[in-house]
């Protein structure tokens, strides 16, 4: 068990999530955080430490990768309370290795009310795979990713250019206070789009460490998931899936393509993309409808959890000024990404695309109301809503955001307005 005081005297960066963990500091749920190896999973235990041990409160830290702890929590809640001699805030890093989580898990919650657990792990199939229906209404999960470009600035000790971006409200949109974005703001935007969020790459500077370090969350971290949970899968396989996404960004993917091209079938694509999900390695976007006889609906888009890893599976760490045809799709993923950092849990987010081909990168929903969002990541862009989208939904759509380089302006479209807003706002 790591010592409190060794966690208080650590100096952490702030994290975005915690405003949304903390909101259920006085309930019985056990509060779960899931996400990709290398997040900052860790790290924001350790933050939830510092703030409860300054507010008076007993914390315990433990490390279930540790034998010695895992041997103590193993044993159950109530050796866990001999052991103690106290109750207090359970933090419990990689909580799926334990022997049986689910049933440690359900204890807590049901007969030792003087502790509350917070617990992380690196992946949904490792955590879950333990767990049984009976946690249902005893947990509750957040999903952790790399960081997003404010966290970025901040980590960077950019504080000042993180001030300029105030926070964007994609339903009440307004125009931002600042009327030109400056190089410096892009310069950064350019190098976190092509080196991802990961928080040890993000405080690395060195550009050839950056790339290798990326390498190695692949390589190292999620190819030891693989070989931990799925040991009869084939990494080579693994990582020509992986690769041969990175050429579907932005489109609806096409498995059967993918097969034939790397010479497998597509059922084993198929198993193959599922379990990179599980490893929070790729997330998927489904299409919106709601007259599915007019719409494509099978097929999702895939983006991936970093755009870090996008380069690296494309072979690049390049500057997006050297691959300008590559930049808007990077963009594009960067912004689902901020949309899954920013999503409340009754809004939704999807595609766009009609039979004839014509289509909006994203649509934000919450109730009757629908917000298109289209990335134009060019200097003086132009965008429109396709006329089949208007005459079909045109009565929920208040406005039409469209994320830029580092264009501002606002048009006035038929009934709603049109919002050109850099994409430093938006993720």
């Amino acid at each position: 068990m790591l010592d409190i005081k060794e966690i208080m005297v650590e100096k952490l960066f702030p994290r975005h999530i915690i405003n949304q963990v903390k909101v259920w500091e006085g309930r019985k749920e056990a509060v779960v955080i899931l996400g990709p190896r290398r997040a900052g999973k860790t790290c924001l235990l350790k933050l939830l430490v510092q703030r409860y041990y300054n507010k008076g409160m007993e914390a315990f830290y433990f490390d279930a990768e540790d034998p010695e702890d895992r041997d103590i929590l193993d044993q159950g809640p109530k050796a866990l309370k001999q052991f103690l001699g106290k109750g207090g805030m359970i933090f419990i890093d990689e909580f799926h290795l334990l022997e049986d989580p689910s049933h440690f898990v359900k204890l807590c919650v049901d007969h030792y009310p003087e502790f509350k657990l917070y617990l992380t792990g690196s992946s949904s199939i490792a955590a879950l795979k333990k767990f049984k229906n009976s946690l249902i209404g005893r947990t509750v999960e957040f999903e952790l990713f790399p960081l997003n470009f404010k966290e970025f600035l901040v980590f960077r000790h950019q504080d000042r250019y993180r001030n300029l971006l105030e926070d964007f409200n994609f339903y009440k949109p307004h125009f931002p206070s600042i009327k030109r974005i400056p190089k410096r703001l892009i310069s950064f935007l350019e190098e976190y789009l092509v080196f991802g969020g990961f928080p040890e790459v993000v405080l690395c500077e060195d550009t050839e460490m950056k790339a290798k370090l990326v390498s190695q969350i692949f390589r190292i971290y999620a190819l030891r998931d693989l070989k931990l949970l799925f040991s009869a899968r084939k990494e080579t396989v693994f990582r020509k899936v992986f690769i041969a996404l990175s050429g579907s960004i932005g489109s609806p993917v096409n498995i059967s393509s993918i097969a034939s091209d790397i010479g497998v079938s597509s059922k084993t694509v198929s198993a193959y993309i599922e379990l990179l999900k599980s490893l929070y390695l790729i997330k998927e976007l489904t299409p919106f409808y709601k007259n599915p006889r007019s719409e494509i609906k099978k097929s999702p888009k895939i983006y991936f959890i970093d755009t870090g890893l996008l380069s690296w599976a494309r072979g690049s760490f390049a500057s997006l000024s050297d691959r300008s045809e590559l930049a808007g799709l990077y963009a594009e993923n960067a912004i689902y990404l901020g949309f899954l950092n920013r999503l409340r849990p009754e809004e939704r987010v999807y595609y766009w695309k009609s039979k004839m081909g014509t289509e909006i990168d994203f649509i934000l929903s919450r109730g009757r109301e629908i917000i298109p969002v289209e990335v134009k990541y060019r200097e003086r862009p132009k965008a429109k809503i396709p006329a089949g989208f208007l005459k079909r939904y045109g009565n929920y759509i208040t406005h039409f955001i469209v994320a830029t380089k580092n264009h501002l302006e606002i048009k006035q479209v038929y009934d709603f307005r049109q919002f050109f807003i850099p994409i430093h706002f938006l993720i």
